[in-house]
């Protein structure tokens, strides 16, 4: 007994190393059709190519043919579209949403992903290959290609019909086969250059229900490719999360995951994060403390808004200085305005450094106490906005506080019309 379970856990043991240190990659060709409303003729077609999540080409509506986005000359040199074409696609969709050329009868949408996907060792070494090609109709499974027996498997009722006539098609079903093998020939052979290893961050927060508790957050974020295994460990035992974000991308075409442990607060040291990316692993220990990062953030955000006060008042005080100069100078007559001009106060150095002089608005007034406002309901709304959405949303929304302050100036500087050079200088003084 004590024999067999020692083989079981070896055994357990052996393929738990197989599956974390792997790399998954995949080539898929993604076509969807979508049914117009009433009155719009035909249908709405898409095609893009994606290795391992990025797109790599796309189907061109306007000029009916593949558009490289990627011009790597290795991916393309043992790969190719799929024979089936856009009107191909086209009528398989009207058959099954029983539409005419000119009009459908409700919503209705139809997927196909076709291509392949490999398992590797960090070594290269082939764990697993498939090869898949499936169909969906109206968000559910339709129908799936067995690339060993070549038949076709419907997963709904509704694909009976189509399952008996693309069986019959041995040649369609002999081309299909061949397609995807050398689809899968390729991605065994095909080896990633393109890695970005993830950037580890960890903080902690205070548990809302539990004054006793934290939770522990680990981030890893910026990676590529998509595969990523992270967990949280205290003194080398791994801590069961409560929460994961999975993986998620990121509009520079990356991919971020958030990991998150209840800790006891008293419970300040041993927590480490291990997140295993493309045969690589990566960790990161917990510093201890408490809120750094909100308080970094806050720091930063009642910093940046400073700024913008500061400002603010700085155009206060040059406009309040205008004003004073402009009732000094109207007591005058206009020969001695002229005259006097380069020995009173107001000159050059009264303007800005792109010389441009603002008129003072009252409504300066009323945007330095909205910015004053919006700052202190920010820095107490801060941890609790951090606790809740996590790492960037400080930052965002820093950036949406500067960015209202300056829209509203800009409006301001678009009502009023600047004194930019002296003959402006002279016209408004003239004027009074």
């Amino acid at each position: 007994m004590d024999l067999k379970f020692s083989l079981c856990i070896l055994f357990a043991g052996i393929g738990l190393l197989r599956y974390v240190y792997s790399e998954r990659h995949h080539l898929l060709f993604v076509y969807t059709v979508l049914s117009k409303p009433e009155g719009v003729s035909g249908p709405v077609f898409s095609a893009v190519c994606v290795y391992d999540d990025r797109s790599i080409s796309h189907y061109s509506n306007e000029e009916h043919s593949w558009k490289r986005d990627r011009l790597d000359a290795e991916i393309w040199r043992y790969t190719r579209e799929p024979h089936e074409s856009r009107d191909w696609f086209i009528n398989l969709f009207n058959s099954l949403a029983n539409c005419t050329s000119s009009r459908c009868e409700g919503l209705h949408t139809l997927q196909r992903r076709v291509g392949c996907e490999v398992e590797k060792h960090p070594d290269g070494a082939v764990m697993n290959v498939n090869a898949l090609d499936e169909y969906g109709y109206d968000g559910e499974d339709f129908i799936f290609f067995n690339y060993d027996t070549m038949q076709w498997i419907e997963k709904s009722p509704n694909a009976k019909e189509t399952k008996m006539k693309w069986d019959a098609d041995r040649i369609f079903n002999h081309y299909l086969q061949l397609y995807l093998k050398d689809c899968m020939d390729w991605i065994s052979t095909y080896n990633v250059s393109n890695n970005t290893p993830p950037v580890l961050h960890m903080f902690a927060s205070a548990a809302p229900h539990d004054q006793s508790e934290l939770n522990l957050t680990c981030l890893a974020t910026g990676f590529y490719p998509k595969h990523i295994e992270m967990k949280i460990t205290l003194n080398n035992i791994t801590v069961q999360p409560f929460s994961s974000s999975g993986v998620r991308p990121i509009d520079n075409q990356t991919f971020q995951m958030r990991t998150s442990v209840k800790m006891h607060r008293d419970e300040k040291q041993g927590y480490e994060c291990h997140v295993l990316h493309s045969g690589q692993t990566f960790t990161t220990l917990w510093a201890g403390s408490l809120g750094s990062r909100s308080h970094h953030w806050a720091a930063l955000a009642a910093g940046a808004l400073a700024i913008e006060v500061l400002y603010i008042m700085s155009l206060i005080y040059k406009n309040r200085r205008f004003n004073g100069q402009m009732k000094r100078s109207s007591s005058t007559t206009e020969c001695e305005n002229i005259t006097s001009r380069s020995a009173d106060p107001l000159t050059a150095s009264d303007l800005d450094e792109n010389n441009e002089l603002l008129l003072h608005k009252p409504e300066l007034l009323d945007l330095l106490r909205s910015a004053t406002i919006q700052t202190l309901v920010f820095l107490i709304c801060l941890p609790v906005v951090h606790h809740k959405d996590g790492l960037h949303v400080p930052c965002s929304t820093v950036h949406c506080i500067i960015l209202r302050v300056s829209e509203e100036l800009l409006a301001i500087h678009q009502e009023t019309p600047l004194l930019k050079t002296p003959e402006h200088m002279e016209a408004a003084l003239g004027s009074n």
